[in-house]
């Protein structure tokens, strides 16, 4: 009786602890299984990311400048005027696009190239190769131009034929050239649409609102 009622007492045990273990062997088998390739938001990744270009933009600006001294100098040479001089700089930029069109042809936002007179656009794939291109086109009020890579080949492009509702709480990668850094990749949600501000005199209306990172060098990705 005593040997039967010691088995009595350990066999409900072990049997507890096969039921404890049991089901976290089950749930740690699920979860190797999980491929995070196969992630949605990976995948969208994988397709859209060999279009996302970086956008290298300089800029001479020429201004005309006086001499500093020269309502000085008037007070003891009387009518004293120096000669204007003109100085240059040039100012660099930082920007991302995307190809729409295989023949090379580019969205991106008017800030990032704007001025493109006196303008040099370069534009670095996703393969690393480099190239020039030009300005098109470009839009103050939505913020939006256009360019063309200065080559004769066939690029991967993103399709604008299915556009994303828009709808709100949904994933929104961003991908561009941060801070210089090329393919560089955040992820939020979409926050809020219909937005309206204002910068710099400039009314931008129906814009979309988001939570995800955006470095200066992601405009236009």
């Amino acid at each position: 009786m005593f040997r039967f009622d010691q088995a009595g007492k350990v066999l409900p045990r072990l049997m507890i602890a096969s039921c404890i273990l049991l089901p976290v062997a089950r749930s740690t088998s699920s979860f190797a299984q999980a491929d995070p390739a196969t992630e949605p938001a990976v995948l969208a990744l994988a397709k859209v990311l060999p279009a996302v270009v970086n956008i290298n933009t300089e800029r001479v600006v020429r201004r005309t400048v006086r001499d500093p001294f020269e309502d000085f100098y008037a007070q003891f040479f009387g009518n004293y005027r120096s000669r204007p001089r003109e100085i240059r700089q040039t100012l660099q930029s930082l920007g991302s696009g995307f190809i729409v069109d295989p023949a090379g042809y580019i969205v991106t936002n008017q800030h990032v190239v704007e001025r493109a007179a006196d303008l040099k656009i370069q534009v670095t794939t996703n393969d690393g190769k480099t190239y020039n291109a030009h300005y098109i086109t470009g839009d103050d009020k939505t913020d939006l131009a256009f360019i063309k890579i200065d080559a004769k080949a066939a690029f991967p492009f993103i399709s604008l034929d299915n556009i994303s509702p828009n709808l709100l709480g949904e994933t929104v990668i961003v991908v561009g050239n941060a801070v210089g850094y090329g393919s560089s990749i955040s992820r939020g949600v979409l926050s809020a649409t219909k937005r309206d501000i204002t910068i710099d005199n400039i009314e931008y209306k129906n814009l979309v609102q988001t939570d995800a990172a955006i470095n200066p060098g992601n405009s236009g990705g």
